[in-house]
């Protein structure tokens, strides 16, 4: 029989992780709306005048997410790096708002902030209070990851037409909505990761779900 000085331990572990893991999930996203803020405000010019800046923004923030597990738990270097990746990741999406202002104006990003909020919210609840494991997911989820970006490099070559982008952006949506429910899980089962990199997985699924339901509503909207 566990002993009640057993349980508060595990309870106290338990609270510590999660809070942690929120905690940076939060910093990561005030500071990657500080990077849009200063994309917009001071960097906007530079990347007009040099696209490539943009394209070196990129690399850094591939060399930093496929290295994470090698610099999660080193300390200041975590924080520094996860800080930078944060910010970056808020400057390389400028030029994609900035797109869909001068195309549609201002309210269908309200209207992408807004339901990317309410659909992360939902699918976050649901992978806290479903009993069913979701680690089967895993495999299907990296599978479609996988084949999103291929198709994304092959749109480089290859542009697709309004139809073909909606039909991509939605299933863009049901696949990261799936990685939140399922990330959320192994958060809440405190599965092989540190605090930081459940954080940064939790981050990239907010921000992707935020960049595929814009590139949806933009699509239905040319339509």
């Amino acid at each position: 029989m566990t002993s009640p000085l057993s349980q508060t331990a595990s309870y106290t572990q338990d609270y510590s992780y999660v809070s942690k893991v929120f905690f940076y999930f939060g910093l990561a996203v005030l500071t990657s709306a500080a990077g849009t803020y200063a994309g917009f405000t001071y960097l906007a010019e530079l990347f007009i005048a040099n696209p490539i800046s943009m394209y070196v923004l990129f690399a850094v923030e591939l060399i930093i997410i496929f290295t994470s597990r090698l610099w999660a738990e080193k300390r200041p270097l975590n924080y520094l790096l996860f800080i930078a990746f944060s910010f970056i990741t808020g400057v390389t999406i400028v030029p994609l708002l900035a797109l869909f202002l001068v195309e549609f104006g201002p309210e269908i990003i309200i209207k992408a902030l807004l339901a990317t909020t309410c659909t992360f919210a939902a699918t976050a609840i649901f992978g806290w209070v479903t009993k069913k494991s979701l680690s089967g997911m895993s495999g299907f989820l990296w599978a479609g990851l996988l084949g999103m970006i291929v198709v994304s490099v092959i749109g480089i070559f290859v542009p697709w037409g309004n139809t073909f982008e909606m039909v991509f952006a939605g299933i863009g949506v049901v696949l990261f909505s799936a990685f939140t429910m399922y990330d959320i899980q192994r958060i809440k089962m405190m599965q092989e990761m540190t605090p930081m990199e459940a954080a940064l997985n939790l981050y990239l699924d907010l921000f992707n779900l935020f960049i595929y339901i814009l590139r949806l509503m933009g699509a239905v909207s040319r339509d």
